[in-house]
């Protein structure tokens, strides 16, 4: 947790030249973690290997993100990145083979990402002149982008253990510990994780309430449902389905912010390696001399970016298919929405305890959000973006769903 949304160098500027070399401090780190991971995955090799059985195709991509350095047009950068995924990848799984109770991890979340958010906000009080950039809070990182996402994962873990809670006095002490994380998120002032986090909110709530009021309450949202998916067809009906137009009036701007020019550019240096992409890790930060919009058209915004300012296509489908092309993109894709779909079977009919479909639901939603938040920001499979590895070990606990014990947990976290 300390590693994922602290880092070795909280508060360091984020240059090009240090993004393409990285840093000994991040390798120390997760060389530890990774040999930590290894004891326990071979103490746990039964689990593990049923756990990697069941993943079978979000390991195929990450072998994919490795072999890529064969075609890789920077191979010594995708050897890098691609052990750096591994070691990433195994970490995760680790923690998930190694859970016996999912909320006491739950309950570790949570907490930990509260004590990480009221950092933040002790370190804008002491030194707003560092903390605080014309956008919004960005607390010790690098832009209020990544902030944001730090407070919706905390809010959506917090609102999950919430539900869980057994006890009045427990559910009140999370309302209490969630209120300075809501004032962080609306003082990041990022427009995606704030939208992201009230989906996920409400979402929680629904589901909340359909397991308390039952058949009738979800027939009735159902039939609520329809009506508002048929209101929004008359509406584009009306405007001759100008998606455009649509957009503009929701938001009041098209372009997301300039991004169309972005998303263009992207997908046109993705077709030029349609099926097997550029090598992972091998678009983005290679170096200010062979930086990618270099190579973008004159006339355009992009051509007057200061040189690796940008190092993503803002949309995680397209990014992934820049590296390691169009089919795998699919795969991965498909990978995540499966066990989305299956762990949110498991969170709702599954047979386990409150708590422990309260987590599972927590999980779930975490990724429903992480799919509908790469179109318009890049953390798929992205090694180093907090939202990555937390998916990733959303993924590897939802797939062992079956086997969490529902033992009663202490009474601290109920």
């Amino acid at each position: 947790m300390f590693y994922t949304f602290i880092g070795t160098q909280p508060l360091a500027a984020n240059s090009a030249g240090s993004r393409t070399d990285g840093n000994i401090l991040d390798r120390m780190a997760v060389l530890v973690m990774f040999a930590l991971s290894l004891v326990i995955l071979w103490s746990k090799r039964r689990a593990a290997i049923t756990c990697i059985l069941t993943n079978w195709a979000l390991l195929s991509v990450v072998s994919c993100c490795v072999m890529s350095i064969i075609w890789s047009e920077y191979p010594d950068l995708t050897l890098r990145r691609g052990i750096w995924l591994i070691f990433i990848v195994s970490i995760t799984l680790a923690i998930a083979v190694g859970t016996t109770d999912l909320r006491r991890l739950h309950t570790l979340l949570f907490a930990s990402l509260t004590g990480i958010v009221l950092l933040n906000l002790v370190v804008t009080a002491l030194v707003p002149s560092i903390a605080i950039s014309e956008l919004g809070v960005r607390g010790i990182y690098t832009q209020k982008n990544v902030a944001g996402i730090v407070a919706m994962i905390t809010i959506i873990f917090g609102a999950s253990w919430i539900v869980g809670a057994q006890t009045w006095k427990s559910r009140l002490a999370g309302i209490v510990a969630l209120l300075p994380v809501l004032v962080f998120l609306v003082v990041t002032r990022s427009k995606t994780s704030i939208s992201l986090t009230a989906l996920g909110l409400c979402l929680i709530i629904y589901f909340s309430l359909a397991e308390r009021f039952g058949a009738r309450f979800i027939l009735a949202t159902v039939f609520l449902g329809f009506l508002l998916l048929s209101s929004a067809l008359l509406l584009l009906a009306a405007v001759d389905f100008d998606l455009d137009l649509v957009v503009q009036g929701a938001i009041g701007d098209s372009s997301f912010t300039g991004r169309d020019e972005l998303w263009a550019f992207a997908h046109r240096e993705a077709t030029k390696h349609y099926w097997l992409g550029h090598g992972y890790g091998a678009f983005w930060d290679v170096g200010l001399a062979n930086d990618p919009l270099k190579r973008v058209e004159i006339g355009s915004w992009l051509s007057y970016v200061e040189t690796g300012v940008i190092n993503q296509a803002h949309n995680g489908y397209l990014d992934l298919w820049l590296q390691i092309g169009w089919p795998m993109t699919i795969v991965a894709m498909l990978a995540v929405m499966a066990r989305t779909v299956a762990g949110g079977i498991q969170a709702v009919l599954g047979r386990g305890s409150r708590q422990t479909r309260a987590a599972l639901g927590g999980f779930v939603v975490l990724l429903l959000l992480y799919l509908l938040h790469n179109l318009t920001e890049a953390t798929l499979f992205a090694r180093g973006a907090s939202l990555c590895i937390i998916s990733f070990l959303a993924l590897f606990v939802l797939s062992r769903a079956r086997y969490f014990s529902d033992a009663p947990s202490a009474n601290l976290i109920r």
